[in-house]
C-alpha cells in the first residue's frame, strides 16, 4: 500500500497542496512521505492517502504523467 502511495504521490507532484486539502492529512506530512523523509508512516496515515487516490477523480489525468520524461 505504501508503494502505490508513494508511486501516486510523485505522479501527482504539482498537487500536493491540494491532495493535503481534499486528505485530510497534513501537507508537511505528505511532503515527508512524498520524500522519503519518512521511511515508516503511520498505517492510518498511508491509508487515508491510499483512500483518497482510490476515490480520486484524477486518476485519469494522473495517467498521463506516466508519459512524461523527465
Amino acid at each position: 500500500m505504501l508503494s502505490t502511495v508513494l508511486r501516486r504521490l510523485d505522479q501527482a507532484k504539482g498537487a500536493w497542496p491540494e491532495i493535503a486539502r481534499a486528505s485530510g492529512v497534513p501537507y508537511q506530512t505528505l511532503t515527508k512521505i512524498a520524500c522519503r523523509i519518512v521511511s515508516d508512516p503511520r498505517v492510518s496515515t498511508v491509508q487515508t492517502l491510499f483512500d483518497y487516490f482510490a476515490t480520486s477523480a484524477e486518476q485519469p489525468a494522473a495517467a498521463d504523467c506516466t508519459h512524461a520524461t523527465h
